[in-house]
C-alpha cells in the first residue's frame, strides 16, 4: 500500500469516527428534548384533566376530551398514561406530593405552642397551602368528592388527605396545649372532626359559584377555632 493510500484510509477512519460522535451527540440531544417535551405534555394532561374532571365529573370526561384540549391526538395520550384511571391516580399522587411539601413540621408546632397564642399556632397548622398550586389541588379535591360512593380509591384519598391528615397534626397539638395549660380541656375528636368537615366542604365548594377564597377560608377557620378556648395567663 502506498503512502497516499494509507493517508486516505486514515482520513476516512477519522471522518467516520467524527461522524459517529456527531450523530451520537445529536441523538442524545434529541432524546433529552423528547423527554423534556414528554414531561411537559404529561404535566399539561394532568392540568387539563383536573379541570375537566372537577367541572364535568370523572365519568363524563373521556381521554378524547382531554387530548382535544391538550392539543394531541387521542391515541398519543396513552403514551403518557395507560388509562383514564391512571390519570386520576396520578392527580391524587400529585396532590399527596404537594401536600407533603406544605405540611408543617409537628415538632416545630409543638415547640411554638409553648409561647405563641393557641389560635395562631392552629392557623399555622392547617393554613399551609402553596398558592401556586392551590388551583389544581382544589380541582383534584372536587373530583375526589364527586367520586365518593362510586370509587374506593377516591374515598381513601379523602380519608387520608382530609380527615386523617387533620387529625395527625391537630390531635397531638391540642393535647399539648391542654397539658401546657394554654387551652381549656375539650372534646378533641369532636373538634377535629368539625374542622375536617369544614375543610372537606370548603374543598367541595371551592370551584363552584359558592367559591371560598383564601381570605374567606382563613376567616372561617378562625370561627372554627373559636371552639378552642384559650386560658388567660
Amino acid at each position: 500500500m502506498s503512502i497516499p493510500d494509507f493517508l486516505t484510509i486514515n482520513r476516512l477512519i477519522v471522518i467516520v469516527y467524527l461522524t459517529n460522535r456527531l450523530v451520537n451527540i445529536y441523538l442524545r440531544k434529541v432524546k433529552r428534548m423528547n423527554v423534556k417535551n414528554g414531561a411537559a405534555t404529561k404535566k399539561k394532561i394532568l392540568k387539563v384533566a383536573a379541570k375537566l374532571f372537577s367541572e364535568n365529573g370523572y365519568k363524563r370526561v373521556t381521554t378524547r376530551d382531554i387530548a382535544s384540549v391538550v392539543g394531541i391526538s387521542s391515541p398519543s395520550i396513552y403514551y403518557h398514561f395507560p388509562s383514564k384511571n391512571k390519570i386520576l391516580a396520578s392527580l391524587y399522587k400529585l396532590y399527596a406530593d404537594e401536600y407533603r411539601k406544605a405540611l408543617p413540621d409537628l415538632d416545630e408546632l409543638l415547640q411554638l405552642a409553648e409561647t405563641a397564642p393557641p389560635h395562631e399556632v392552629l392557623m399555622r397548622a392547617v393554613f399551609c397551602y402553596n398558592e401556586k398550586v392551590q388551583g389544581i389541588l382544589s380541582q383534584i379535591l372536587v373530583t375526589a368528592t364527586r367520586e365518593i360512593g362510586a370509587d374506593p380509591d377516591s374515598e381513601q384519598f379523602i380519608k387520608e388527605h382530609i380527615f386523617d391528615s387533620v387529625a395527625i397534626i391537630l390531635k397531638p397539638l391540642l393535647e399539648r396545649m391542654v397539658v401546657l395549660g394554654k387551652i381549656k380541656p375539650l372534646d378533641l375528636d369532636a373538634t377535629i372532626e368539625i374542622l375536617a368537615y369544614y375543610c372537606f366542604s370548603a374543598a367541595a365548594l371551592s370551584t363552584s359559584s359558592f367559591g371560598i377564597n383564601r381570605a374567606r377560608y382563613q376567616a372561617d377557620l378562625s370561627l372554627v377555632f373559636s371552639l378552642v378556648i384559650p386560658i388567660e395567663e
